[in-house]
């Protein structure tokens, strides 16, 4: 990609002093021609390289502000709090919705997007779309989501053919039951003798192949709690989930994958289990719940893959996404500030590049269409694609992150997290560790955001 290198230092551990570099000469803007916009963001490589590459064709469309690109690659959460309590306040920033951005909504320091939607009468709203949208409360939106991926079913194709097994389906109106699904794993997991797991001398101590590796964390669990008519908090928001049978059906379920069908490695196994390019391209594993964002990394590694739709428990096939918000603050600039949040809302392929490297799906509605998404999909990309990974943002099948409505979702997530660990290494069931940490977990319980 070619690009002109901004550079930015950051000097001392929580006070920040930027110097910028543009075509390796110092940018100089008289005070008071330019509005100078700092725009605060976690990613590193590629991912900063397209940040810098959308705030260079923006400063090139409007000549009175300058955006500059302001990397935090590590701490982000700790060095965003501490520039704002040193009244030194990023005009704006990258948020996740749990530990930054619904909190300084509530503190004021977050602007209402809204509010200044409704008064711009050149924002094009078709753009925006409700899924998107975190809302503190129905009139307060405190950001929008970027960078939308969803969790999906990575698989080896050339394990399904060696050992005789149907390919998944792409599409989740075909998603596998869980009793095939199961069943398609046992045949695929593989001792070292060459037994699969269906085979009364199968050694569980001794795997050489795995039928499905999974995801541990709430973005792992909850297509399953979807599709079986769960949610992260009860419908009227004053429990957790997880505690209901749903819940622990579908916990028990994906801890049985370790333990009694001996599909998915232990805890201790997933130590030594290599990454997911190495896991596909070694065949060490056929199947992998994972994160839509893993297509830039297989992609770029030319590993031989396709994706599918993930199986479900329940009747209701679903999947989750997730995405980061991007906040406008609370400033003397805010109003430079929101031009720049509206490029990014509203500019038709702004970020491309990462489209088109499978690490993102759009978050603006006007991409949502055949003919652009035809254009950010590559050869490189799997075949499912569009099948299983866009199709599912398009039409409701990939559901909104919890953390885009669930109050105080990092202090039980806290609470459950240690509990679940207890699960996976096979000291409890999922009834016992749920049950032994209800009660604290509720006690963080506050309902929902957006009502």
């Amino acid at each position: 990609m070619k690009r002109k290198v901004i550079s930015c230092v950051l000097a001392g551990a929580s006070v920040f002093s930027l110097v910028c570099i543009n075509g390796g000469n110092l940018v100089a803007k008289a005070d008071g021609d330019v509005t100078e916009i700092r725009f605060t963001e976690w990613d590193g490589g590629d991912t900063l390289a397209v940040y810098e590459e959308i705030a260079e064709k923006f400063n090139e469309s409007h000549p009175d502000i300058h955006v500059t690109v302001m990397n935090v690659p590590d701490e982000y959460d700790t060095k965003i709090t501490a520039m704002i309590a040193g009244n030194d306040i990023p005009e704006v920033c990258m948020m996740n919705s749990d530990t930054l951005l619904f909190p300084l909504a509530e503190q004021g320091i977050v602007a209402n997007l809204q509010e200044y939607i409704d008064k711009d009468e050149s924002f094009d709203t078709e753009c925006v779309g409700d899924r998107f949208k975190y809302m503190l409360n129905e009139d307060y939106m405190a950001g929008y989501g970027i960078g939308s991926e969803n969790i999906c079913m990575f698989y080896n194709p050339s394990l399904f053919e060696q050992y005789g097994v149907e390919e998944p389906p792409a599409k989740y109106a075909d998603a596998w039951d869980w009793d095939t699904f199961v069943k398609n794993a046992q045949q695929l997991t593989i001792d070292k003798n060459g037994k699969n797991a269906l085979d009364p001398d199968f050694d569980p101590e001794n795997i050489d192949v795995y039928g499905v590796n999974i995801s541990k964390w709430w973005a792992g669990y909850m297509p399953f709690l979807f599709s079986e008519g769960g949610d992260y908090l009860t419908e009227d928001g004053t429990s957790i989930g997880y505690a209901t049978d749903e819940g622990k059906d579908v916990l028990q379920k994906l801890a049985d994958l370790i333990y009694v069908y001996h599909v998915a490695p232990t805890p201790t196994a997933s130590e030594t289990m290599p990454g997911l390019s190495e896991a596909l391209a070694t065949n060490k594993v056929a199947m992998s719940f994972d994160g839509q964002w893993s297509n830039a990394g297989l992609m770029s590694d030319g590993v031989e893959y396709n994706v599918a739709a993930l199986p479900r428990m329940g009747e209701t096939p679903a999947t989750v996404a997730t995405y980061g918000a991007i906040a406008l603050m609370n400033s003397e600039k805010t109003d430079a500030a929101f031009e720049f949040v509206k490029y990014i809302m509203t500019e038709v392929g702004a970020c491309e590049p990462l489209f088109k490297s499978g690490l993102w799906l759009p978050t603006n509605m006007k991409e949502y269409n055949d003919d652009y998404i035809k254009t950010i999909i590559t050869e490189n990309h799997p075949a499912n694609y569009y099948d299983s990974i866009v199709t599912p943002m398009m039409d409701g099948t990939a559901r909104t992150p919890i953390t885009a409505y669930v109050k105080n979702f990092n202090k039980i997530n806290d609470v459950i997290s240690p509990a679940l660990d207890d699960l996976w290494s096979g000291e409890k069931t999922a009834d016992e560790a749920i049950s032994s940490i209800e009660a604290d977990a509720n006690a963080q319980v506050q309902g929902f955001y957006g009502k």
